[in-house]
């Protein structure tokens, strides 16, 4: 079986067809050119992103528990055993009210004693001055009535004080945090009875670095948070700064005080509080987000995007960075918009095309 092949012959040559067809499409794809110049379709893609205000404050948040600024531990100060315990935990007691009585009998017994042995001392004092008045004995046998009757009155402070030591009072007005006895305890001298608390002033005492603790001063304000009210601001103040560093830690601790009366629920020792102290303070300062700003020539450049897409290369100065923002400290204004994105590629002058905004995600508000 044969296979024949036929070969057409073009009715124009190829020759010709080029030149016909070559300035043909040399202008169409001249037209385009220029149709994609008019239509801006050359410009650069960037997102753009409004200078805002912002709080760049650099801020420490401490957690620490709420503790009484003054309390005080009651401890016997003479050995005996307890009689009777007259508060327990959660009561208010009052300066000079007695918590608790030791037994002092024994201590009573010699009181009386000494007594005695006193108003015989003042009898004998008594009739050793009417003769030494008299002339009757020697200057030597009076001064040694004085000094005996002096020895009788010391005893007699000495046992009364035995005995007042056996009624334990309370130094202040204050909570009672813990009782440690009960009646029938056998207690030696400074052995703990009480703990009681000033729950009139309450304070928080966070620890902070020596890099904090020196951008910080006394009477400073800041916020603090607990936990058992919720995420609302409470005011607080430094009350003081602790001289020196914990050994172990090395770190300092800061005392701040509680404002009570402006919060509505009442606090008690234990909860935990945290506390905001602000270290640099940079609230309401113009910020741009690091990806609007480009260096050119060794100095900060930013580009505005004007109502007809077109960019103006400006200078500015910056100031701090944090939370993904920096601090823009002249050359902008408000609500001015930056491209960002492309920037090494855009200049003075040249149109952009905008496809979105720009959204800084992972930090702060």
């Amino acid at each position: 079986m044969y296979t024949h092949h036929y070969m057409i012959k073009p009715l124009v040559p190829i020759k010709l067809l080029a030149w016909v067809f070559f300035p043909l499409l040399l202008h169409i794809s001249c037209g385009n050119d220029s149709q994609s110049e008019a239509t801006g379709e050359q410009a650069h893609t960037v997102l753009s992103v409004e200078v805002q205000e912002r709080d760049l404050s650099d801020i420490r948040t401490v957690s620490a528990p709420v503790v009484a600024y003054q309390r005080i531990y009651i401890t016997a100060r003479t050995a005996g055993q307890v009689l009777e315990v007259n508060f327990e935990e959660g009561q208010q007691v009052n300066r000079g009210q007695i918590m608790a009585r030791l037994d002092t009998r024994k201590q009573q017994s010699q009181l009386r004693n000494a007594m005695a042995t006193l108003r015989e001392a003042e009898q004998h004092f008594a009739r050793q001055k009417v003769l030494y008045e008299e002339a009757v004995i020697t200057p030597a046998e009076f001064e040694n009535a004085t000094l005996t009757l002096e020895q009788a009155k010391s005893e007699v402070e000495f046992w009364q004080t035995e005995v007042e030591l056996g009624e334990i009072r309370a130094p202040i007005n204050a909570m009672v945090a813990a009782k440690l006895v009960e009646p029938g305890t056998s207690l030696n001298a400074n052995d703990r009875l009480f703990t009681i608390e000033d729950h009139n002033l309450l304070v928080v005492r966070p620890a902070l670095s020596e890099m904090d603790v020196a951008q910080l001063k006394e009477g400073q304000k800041l916020e603090l948070l607990f936990d058992v009210i919720g995420e609302t601001p409470y005011p607080g103040t430094i009350r003081r700064i602790f001289p020196s560093a914990d050994n172990i830690t090395r770190l300092f601790t800061v005392e701040v005080e509680i404002h009570q009366d402006k919060i509505p629920y009442p606090l008690r020792p234990g909860y935990l509080a945290r506390a905001r102290f602000t270290i640099d303070a940079r609230a309401n300062v113009l910020a741009a987000p690091p990806e609007a700003i480009a260096e050119r020539d060794e100095k900060s450049v930013i580009f505005i995007i004007k109502d007809d897409n077109t960019i103006e290369k400006r200078h500015v100065e910056t100031g701090t960075e944090r939370d993904g923002w920096t601090e823009i400290v002249s050359g902008v204004k408000k609500g001015e918009k930056l491209a960002t994105g492309n920037l090494n590629r855009l200049n003075d002058g040249e149109k952009v095309k905008v496809s979105g905004s720009f959204r800084r995600y992972g930090f702060r508000d």
